[in-house]
């Protein structure tokens, strides 16, 4: 029962079908000049104002300008940036629009170019429509060393180099695993990442960084390590060797099993990837009696058992094959085509042998790629 006095209560209907006639009329005459779009975010923005007393711009709009949407920010807090923007005119209307529109909780953070002053439907609408949303993208492939991604990052980004590695300097700034022990080697997961160039380095990293942990928890990684008596950090370190040594998905957990073998044997690993880590080659496959010599402590043919560290940064294929070597008695394995990938696997001396001159045959005839 309305507890007005019956005869304001009458005027105040009257008003309300007054509003109604007046949106039909609007809405109309929208559709007549071919604007029908336009009348409708204008319209339902004034409706909406009337209906609940949340101030809201008619439109149609002025001015372009950029926002930037935070990771994380409710409905309140885009609603607060936007009025802060001059885009809407107040933060109940644009909630209230949020809270018509089914699709408004898929808005996405990011840099946006909307218009000052609109009706606050038409921001939803805006902000849901990918091509008013501005980002750059950068992308880092498997099996780069630390200096390489940083190399990659300060290009697509413009930031130094330097940059990156003050923030490096402070894991827990952003967020590396556990698992890496405070060393970002291997640690920044390959991927294909979105950044604000206004502000790319610690958010990069920290993408990068909570990724690797994202990849590691759904593959059940410390779970698995812990199983195979190793810490996670060195079972990441035999994923590293994966990346570098193998470029065909099918022999990754075979690989992955002949290192495991050779180091509960006690053998040296003499992996060549671990030698160009050590020496600061890449490119090509082979070493030198030089590059073999060499006494850092990453040359796997100078020194049993792992190297320090990881030595480049594995996806997930590599990751996933160092946690679930493939089951055989294998010690030695050679790529014998480098055009196709074609790996042999041996479990004597022997056998390893003639297959390393099949290898050594393909490079007689294939001059200068080996």
């Amino acid at each position: 029962m309305s507890m007005l006095d019956p005869q304001e209560d009458t005027k105040r209907r009257e008003r309300i079908a007054k509003a109604k006639s007046a949106v039909a009329v609007l809405v109309a005459l929208g559709v007549l000049i071919g604007g029908g779009v336009f009348a409708y975010n204008t319209v339902t923005g004034w409706w909406q104002g009337f209906t609940t007393g949340a101030e809201d711009y008619p439109g149609p709009g002025g001015d372009p300008v950029d926002v930037t949407i935070p990771e994380g920010a409710n409905l309140a807090t885009i609603g607060a940036i936007l009025k802060d923007a001059d885009v809407v005119r107040s933060v109940d209307a644009f909630t209230n629009a949020a809270a018509a529109n089914d699709e408004a909780t898929k808005i996405q953070p990011g840099k946006f170019t909307l218009r000052k002053q609109i009706p606050a439907a038409q921001a939803v609408e805006m902000l849901l429509d990918p091509a008013n949303r501005s980002y750059s993208k950068v992308t880092i492939r498997e099996g780069l060393t630390l200096d390489a991604q940083l190399e990659v990052l300060s290009a697509a980004t413009g930031a130094s180099v330097d940059d990156y590695r003050a923030v490096l300097a402070d894991p827990a700034a952003y967020k590396l695993s556990e698992m890496a022990d405070g060393k970002p080697e291997g640690f920044l997961f390959p991927n294909t990442y979105e950044f604000d160039p206004d502000d790319p380095v610690l958010p990069l990293l920290t993408k990068m960084a909570t990724q690797f942990d994202t990849v590691a928890q759904n593959i059940d990684f410390g779970a698995i390590a812990e199983d195979m008596n190793l810490k996670g950090y060195d079972v990441v370190t035999v994923a590293s060797i994966i990346e570098a040594e193998v470029n065909q998905p099918e022999y990754r957990s075979m690989v992955s099993r002949v290192i495991y073998n050779r180091l509960e044997q006690d053998m040296p690993l003499q992996m060549d990837s671990t030698v160009h880590y050590a020496v600061g080659k890449s490119g090509g496959v082979t070493t030198t009696d030089e590059d073999r010599a060499n006494q850092s402590p990453y040359n796997t043919y100078v020194h049993t058992g792992l190297p320090p560290g990881p030595i480049n940064a594995p996806g997930q294929a590599s990751l996933e094959a160092a946690a679930t070597p493939e089951d055989g008695d294998w010690l030695y394995f050679v790529t014998v085509n480098l055009d196709t990938g074609e790996t042999k696997f041996a479990e004597t001396y022997e056998e390893h042998e003639a297959n390393v001159r099949e290898f050594q045959a393909w490079c007689q005839a294939n001059t200068g790629r080996c």
